[in-house]
């Protein structure tokens, strides 16, 4: 299904989920340079529920700071506009796609644990590679299946029928969407992605994960999110839909140049961090 035809069959999808006005208020005031903490503080006041995931986020084990942070003006301070971002977008979305799914055959809690582990790895990676804004690899690895959410929620049995025949023939579940849908989830990741105004990079590493060259100018988180994927699933941390390894694009590996030796110690790294963010995150399910 190409691009167009795909826009026009999610449009008249009336229930396709918006972001919260606070969180898209949050997203547009840390976007703009001139913005201070106390403006972002004021958005993200006017919901108490979001501010509080916000104060327990910050002070959770994964970021480590030794002293409590008390508000969230303190938290923005400590943590920047791009991290701050980032929690909320992540807590919102985990709100409007609870641990438990509309589709029996779609193991939703295995697919978060997958995500999670996903943005962690691609934090690692970026962190090897000398990146520094750790927190957009991050949360674009935690967001990268996207499609998958809002193809189980709102075209559940399409959805369905993807999912049995995934387990049927057991191949990737991009494969089946593409025979079944014509369509696959980095593609409704994309649109939804771009219709709440996420960050080109963001947009990007969900509708080209799978095909980072695609993403040009943002074709190297596009890489490390891709790359991270393949990682996770290798090891079996969480459910991405399938029990299948993709193949890595020779294009990313060449991008990345990550030897072996790097590769291995990876490994090691990824299922301490993992444990780290999945019991001290409080959006996790």
């Amino acid at each position: 299904m190409k691009q167009a035809k795909l826009e026009r069959r999610l449009a008249k999808v009336h229930d396709l989920p918006t972001l919260p006005v606070v969180v898209n208020n949050v997203i547009q005031i840390t976007q703009n340079p001139k913005s201070s903490a106390l403006e972002v503080g004021r958005a993200i006041s006017y919901d108490q529920a979001l501010a509080t995931k916000v104060l327990k986020t910050a002070n959770s084990a994964f970021y480590g700071f030794p002293r409590k942070i008390t508000t969230i003006t303190h938290a923005i301070v400590i943590l920047g506009f791009a991290n701050i971002r980032n929690i909320v977008l992540t807590a919102s979305i985990f709100d409007m796609f609870p641990s438990k799914g509309k589709n029996k055959y779609f193991d939703r809690e295995g697919f978060w644990k997958h995500s999670l582990a996903c943005g962690v790895t691609s934090k690692l990676i970026a962190k090897r590679l000398g990146i520094k804004n750790l927190e957009e690899a991050f949360i674009c690895g935690l967001l990268h299946d996207l499609g998958k959410l809002v193809m189980d929620t709102h075209f559940n049995e399409d959805f369905g029928r993807v999912v049995r025949l995934v387990k049927e023939k057991e191949i990737l579940i991009r494969d089946a969407e593409q025979q079944l849908l014509g369509i696959d989830h980095a593609a409704v990741g994309g649109v939804v992605a771009d219709k709440w105004n996420l960050p080109p990079a963001l947009i990007k590493a969900i509708r080209f994960h799978h095909n980072p060259p695609l993403a040009n100018e943002s074709m190297r988180i596009a890489a490390i999110v891709h790359l991270a994927d393949a990682l996770c699933r290798a090891i079996g941390m969480g459910n991405g839909g399938d029990g299948k390894v993709p193949c890595i694009n020779e294009e990313s590996w060449e991008l990345l140049n990550l030897n072996k030796q790097t590769i291995k110690r990876l490994f090691s790294e990824m299922e301490e961090e993992v444990a780290t963010a999945d019991t001290s995150l409080p959006f996790v399910k």
